[in-house]
């Protein structure tokens, strides 16, 4: 499994601090399938809360969305997410929405990065 270590390059999935947390090839493909259907379901749920006009939801899963995605992607995107999180507490509904739909096609692009190194 050896594949899983030394991966293609990516614009946003950064497996450096997973693969440290690791420890070994099994349980990072493990931390990676959690991280997969983890950010899939966050972006779900954010999404559903923007739509619903659902502020503590939208803080609560971005919170949670800031929690973990630093293991798992570059700094830069890790600090996007950061951002967002820290300024939907203080800016209206309708700022983090549109910020946070800037996001998804870098997400759906994450997504799509993860499932292809969940494949090899």
């Amino acid at each position: 499994m050896s594949a899983h270590v030394t991966t293609t390059p990516s614009p946003f999935l950064d497996l450096t601090s997973a693969k440290n947390l690791a420890g070994n090839d099994e349980q990072l493909r493990q931390l990676v399938q959690t991280f997969e259907t983890s950010l899939d379901e966050e972006i779900e749920k954010i999404s559903h809360a923007l739509a619903t006009h659902n502020q503590q939801q939208v803080e609560f899963s971005l919170h949670t969305l800031k929690g973990f995605v630093g293991l798992f992607v570059v700094p830069t995107l890790a600090l996007q997410v950061e951002l967002l999180y820290k300024n939907c507490r203080n800016q209206p509904l309708a700022v983090t929405a549109t910020e946070f739909n800037s996001l998804v096609p870098i997400f759906q692009t994450l997504l799509s990065e993860v499932r292809g190194w969940l494949s090899l």
